[in-house]
């Protein structure tokens, strides 16, 4: 691009930052889990630039350069198997890549960014089914039993238990526990509102042994903030009507997980996992999965099922007639 035409096409805008122009296009993003997402993707993209803290900065960088900047970017975020070609984390450098071509594709619109340097990123194979390890019947029993055998010593205690229960019981995302308020949940038509990725609401019902578990930790603990799971503590700021980090949700789940099935890598969302495939042995059908889990498609109910396909297979049952 030419040098003078992008001082002129930046006059007007001054001495804008690209923090302040990742954080408006980030602000365009519906879910505070996308913004976050997108946030931490684009400022791991313009770390290693130093010399970039305009926006007049970047476009003095000439396009060649920064087509390269994007594959290192990409390859870095690349892990790979050492006996084998074979990428490892296929999704997570997608997402990456789709993050930064939504981001150039918003400079192109409002900055007049000459083009889109992932254009040429071609997306990496995915796992045909989830890789999210998931957790027998059994196995969550003996999770929730660990948790709720101390959930009477102390708000933490009981919220941890309240957050696992919803993970399970609703088939929540983390940021969507996270997120809960007081205002969400109607206890007299035993309902929850929860607001899932991408911004869209899905009303959900609250059965009545999460409902009174629920009422009974708003007795103990109150409903002074708005969100239902809240920080107990915060020695660096103090501040507690917020809600709870989604990573401490995560590290909450290892942490219970190495004690209770050590041989597996459980994360909050094996809950939401375990929930798709315990529903489809309980023979309940694609719609009642989606109406909970809030998938737009079954097709995503098919990626989650990784049960074994011998054992749940329809031959057994029609068998039976010869």
């Amino acid at each position: 691009m030419n040098p003078l035409a992008v001082k002129n096409e930046l006059d007007a805008y001054g001495e804008l930052s690209m923090g302040e122009v990742v954080e408006a296009f980030t602000q365009t993003k519906n879910s505070e889990h996308t913004r976050r997402s997108y946030l931490n993707d684009i400022t791991g993209f313009f770390k290693p630039l130093d010399g970039v803290v305009f926006l007049t900065d970047f476009f003095q960088i000439p396009y060649p350069q920064v087509v390269e900047q994007v594959k290192s970017f990409l390859q870095g975020s690349t892990k790979q198997d050492g006996l084998s070609p074979r990428v490892l984390n296929p999704k997570t450098v997608n997402r990456k890549a789709y993050a930064l071509s939504s981001f150039f594709g918003y400079l192109m619109l409002v900055y007049n960014y000459p083009k889109n340097p992932t254009k040429h990123f071609i997306p990496l194979k995915t796992a045909r089914r989830s890789t999210t390890a998931s957790l027998s019947r059994a196995e969550v029993i003996d999770f929730l039993a660990f948790a709720k055998a101390e959930h009477r010593l102390s708000e933490n205690k009981f919220r941890d238990y309240l957050i696992l229960v919803f993970l399970f019981g609703l088939a929540l995302r983390r940021d969507e526990v996270a997120n809960l308020k007081w205002g969400d949940i109607d206890f007299q038509q035993s309902t929850a509102n929860v607001y899932q990725k991408g911004g869209s609401l899905k009303l959900l019902p609250l059965p009545i042994g999460i409902a009174y578990l629920l009422g009974e930790f708003k007795k103990l603990y109150g409903d002074t903030c708005p969100y239902i799971f809240r920080p107990v503590r915060n020695n660096r700021t103090k501040e507690l009507n917020k809600p709870i980090r989604t990573e401490y949700i995560f590290a909450m789940v290892r942490k219970i997980a190495v004690q209770v099935v050590p041989d597996k890598n459980i994360t909050p969302h094996s809950f939401r996992k375990t929930f798709i495939e315990l529903a489809l042995s309980n023979k309940e059908d694609f719609i009642s999965i989606v109406n909970a889990t809030g998938h737009a498609t079954v097709e995503m109910v098919k990626y989650y099922d990784t049960r074994d396909a011998l054992k749940n297979n329809a031959i057994h049952s029609i068998a039976n007639i010869i």
